[in-house]
């Protein structure tokens, strides 16, 4: 799932001694690449610290990957297989895909953690062509964050939702947006965040009944007018509503949701996991962390997307068996109670929700509910790729410079050239469609 850019790369070397009468024994290197955030990264230093006391004979080098460039950096490095290419490497489920049609990872050995032993949502995502190609650590979608001290009760459909943020969107003379005197350029307060992306976009078009694609057999629905109304009512919420701020920067608007909610001049957000360790550091939250409230997707119908992040092994790996090994600890219940206790990841083996960590966590507990209204993209080795055309058009409409259905037509185009559709299919939606 989408994630803030991080700048710094971070190499964690587990350092062990040994017995000064016996020579050093020889420890296999294992290049570990992830993609944490700088409070999931701190975590996951711990569990190294961990992992290299259990097992001296592992020298690991852990470097972040900034999650918006991980995918291609990956690729490349794979491919090349030179110095520090990545042994081990933390991917987003959706990736998995494409990394199998380039032959970039390996299965995952079948004397493995039991399929059985994740959740509903981890099994089907680790599988692609009936095999197992990553082992799950962690699960996400995105969900309704909204300050309690505003909000009493979640709203739970789209309507309602618009209702709640004109209430709570208040000018400087303490007029709300449903007040005839209300003044948008002199807001104060506003009651929710439009974000320029289009992953953001996904939960409001599946709720307003809109399709992205299929593929078997190849369809594309982002241009039907579903689709079009839904990119419309999204762009709304902030110029016929008023209760997003304008034009939000596509380069930072995840920084200003961020720093608009935790300060307290914003009531409600879409936004991940991830991103409540970031929210409860902000002044609003850190010393009322009760403040801080998660709630599905407004929406009757599951529409949040659903996504994860997991351990895969490169082609690259000198030693498979030692890389595997690596993954396994990573990914055990101890370490992703670990993060769902520190950085409210939901973990994706059943039996970490049996720890008193993470039973007993609101935050995780919130998310939970929220995953259990979900939904998957397809999986495909493309299906990374639609947001190279997804984006700028929602991000043209949101900032006022293209009209929904122009924009959505464009990526329609882009979208049938990608999954070699010659033209637009106009057929009724199948069952199960996405």
């Amino acid at each position: 799932m989408p994630r803030p850019l991080q700048t710094t790369a971070i190499v964690a070397l587990l350092l062990v001694t040994s017995c000064p009468d016996k020579p050093p024994r020889a420890r296999t290197e294992i290049n570990l690449w992830h993609t944490f955030n700088p409070e999931e990264t701190a975590t996951l230093n711990r569990i190294l610290e961990r992992i290299g006391r259990t097992h001296p004979e592992w020298r690991v080098h852990a470097t972040v990957i900034p999650f918006a460039r991980a995918q291609n950096k990956f690729r490349q490095g794979a491919q090349r297989c030179g110095t520090g290419a990545p042994h081990v490497f933390r991917a987003e489920l959706p990736w998995v895909a494409e990394f199998v049609s380039k032959r970039l990872i390996r299965p995952v050995p079948r004397r493995s953690v039991p399929l059985a032993a994740f959740l509903s949502q981890a099994r089907g995502a680790s599988r692609y062509k009936g095999e197992r190609w990553i082992l799950p650590a962690s699960l996400d979608c995105l969900a309704l964050l909204y300050d309690r001290r505003l909000v009493k009760k979640p709203p739970q459909t789209l309507d309602a939702l618009v209702e709640h943020a004109r209430q709570l969107t208040v000018d400087a003379a303490g007029h709300n947006a449903t007040e005839p005197t209300f003044t948008p350029s002199r807001t104060v307060r506003w009651g929710f965040y439009v974000r320029a992306d289009a992953y953001w976009f996904l939960p409001f078009l599946w709720a307003r009944g809109g399709r992205m694609l299929e593929t078997a057999p190849a369809r594309v629905h982002i241009d039907e007018p579903a689709a079009v109304a839904a990119l419309a009512f999204y762009r709304d919420l902030i110029q016929r509503y008023h209760v997003a701020p304008p034009r939000p920067s596509p380069s930072n608007d995840y920084e200003d949701q961020i720093q608009r909610f935790g300060n307290g001049t914003l009531a409600m957000m879409v936004n991940g996991p991830w991103a409540t360790s970031s929210v409860l550091k902000q002044p609003a939250y850190r010393d009322h962390p009760d403040r801080l409230g998660v709630a599905p997707f407004p929406s009757r119908t599951p529409a949040a997307p659903l996504s994860g992040h997991g351990w895969v092994v490169s082609r690259c790996a000198p030693d498979p068996s030692a890389a595997w090994a690596l993954a396994r600890v990573l990914g055990d219940v101890e370490a992703q109670a670990t993060f769902a206790a520190e950085n409210a990841l939901l973990p994706a083996l059943e039996a970490a929700y049996a720890d008193p960590r993470v039973k007993d966590n609101r935050f995780v507990q919130g998310f939970k509910g929220a995953l259990a209204r979900s939904r998957p993209r397809p999986q495909h080795p493309a299906i990374a790729r639609i947001f190279d055309d997804f984006n700028p058009a929602v991000q043209a409409v949101v900032l006022g410079d293209a009209e929904p259905g122009e924009a959505l037509a464009a990526v329609g185009r882009a979208w049938r050239r990608l999954l070699h559709i010659d033209g637009p299919t106009t057929l009724p939606a199948p069952a199960g469609d996405r």
